[in-house]
């Protein structure tokens, strides 16, 4: 696939087919993650790879909790901008979207504590985000599909527990894949032609 088409076909996948990813697949994406520049040089990151059933309801029963709260009456009968549309549409399948996918990776680099002061303080998790988009990129190119959670607040300690990783590590999502069912919503998005967003020589 020619690189701009897999730009151009990217996107968040939420409902899939039953059908079964190869586990080389997957271990081309996380190859791909791990091209990813690296801000100490050292690319220490290391992935955890759920497939069962099982392992993604232990890991994930928190995003269940935050699904099952959700109150989708609030955006009913009422004009929506595209955000709540996508909000209204995406936060019932949090949980499911993770579930019903054949795998889904946790990338993790080694950080004790996020510190925001200076851009460059966030550089361990800056990378951890190039390694992510390394994965969806190559997942598209691979003819998948993908969903992606930004863990929620305690989520993310509440999942890292549960996964059994040692102190000092950090994710900054988990990434579902899997074959996305083809009849599933796909919801209007903002232009995305860079005309009116480039600023030449300052703002």
């Amino acid at each position: 696939m020619e690189f701009y088409e897999v730009i151009h076909k990217r996107r968040t996948s939420r409902m899939w087919t039953d059908k079964e990813v190869a586990l080389e697949a997957i271990k081309r994406i996380i190859a791909a993650g791990m091209k990813a520049p690296s801000w100490d040089h050292y690319r220490n990151w290391q992935f955890i790879v759920l497939h069962s059933k099982e392992e993604k309801e232990k890991a994930f029963s928190y995003a269940k909790y935050i699904a099952e709260r959700f109150d989708i009456s609030k955006y009913e009968n009422r004009a929506l901008n595209l955000a709540q549309k996508m909000y209204a549409y995406a936060m019932p399948k949090q949980y499911t979207m993770l579930l019903e996918c054949p795998y889904v990776i946790v990338p993790l680099f080694q950080c004790r504590k996020l510190n925001g002061q200076w851009v460059s303080k966030l550089n361990p998790l800056t990378t951890a985000w190039c390694v992510a988009e390394n994965m969806m990129l190559a997942v598209i190119n691979e003819g998948l599909g993908y969903s992606l959670r930004i863990p929620l607040n305690q989520e993310h300690n509440i999942v890292l527990e549960k996964l059994g990783v040692p102190e000092g590590w950090m994710t900054p999502c988990f990434i579902g894949i899997g074959y996305p069912d083809k009849n599933e919503l796909v919801l209007e998005q903002y232009d995305s032609n860079p005309t009116g967003h480039i600023h030449m020589g300052g703002w």
